[in-house]
């Protein structure tokens, strides 16, 4: 295809497309399915929110963890070191 002609297509599917979506918006129908949407998109929004909030959790959880690892084995090792020292 020319470049002409795919933007003619493009011109014509997006308008297409505006148009269907106009009068979903304008009509009773639209108003419901507008309703929908943003329903849907507002549960997406707090689901992902709640999975991000459960992984960030996590990762406190993990590092918190490492952290009292690492204390604990240069405690032993301190404890060790002082031990064979005496």
């Amino acid at each position: 295809m020319k470049d002409q002609t795919k933007l003619a297509v493009g011109l014509l599917a997006g308008a297409a497309i505006a148009a269907t979506v106009g009068i979903l918006i304008t009509s009773g129908k639209g108003a419901a399915i507008k309703e929908e949407v943003s329903d849907y998109f507002a549960d997406l929004i707090k689901s992902i929110k709640s999975k991000v909030q459960a992984t960030a959790d996590d990762l406190t959880d993990y590092k918190n963890n490492t952290v009292n690892s690492a204390r604990s084995a240069i405690k032993h090792k301190v404890d060790a070191a002082a031990d064979a020292a005496i």
